[in-house]
């Protein structure tokens, strides 16, 4: 019997399994346009949020002028400016999957 091949979501999910990465490093390992990523990612935050071994985690976005975080930000795109100085040098916000209890499975 043939092994079933894995949703995007669930590869998404094994992609972010205990690391961090940010969705245009997704796109990339997934052979996918980065904005389809963003869209999968919320469905997997509702996903991951029914489990309760597992919970998904966002390393907020950061200038990278004057260091100001995005911290309130829940939006899973990359601001475009930052408030304090500007900048549009901006880091990112990178996305992981923790299991709670220190343990995978």
């Amino acid at each position: 019997m043939p092994i079933p091949e894995l949703t995007i979501r669930q590869r998404l999910a094994e992609l972010l399994a205990g690391t961090f990465r940010s969705s245009r490093q997704l796109a990339e390992l997934v052979g996918i346009p980065e904005r389809q990523v963003e869209d999968h990612l919320s469905h997997l935050i509702k996903s991951v949020g029914r489990d309760r071994a597992r919970r998904f985690v966002m390393d907020p976005s950061a200038c990278q002028d004057c260091g100001f975080v995005f911290r309130e930000r829940t939006r899973l795109t990359k601001p475009s400016r930052c408030p304090r100085c500007r900048s549009e040098a901006i880091a990112p916000p990178r996305f992981g999957i923790d299991f709670r209890g220190g343990h995978q499975g």
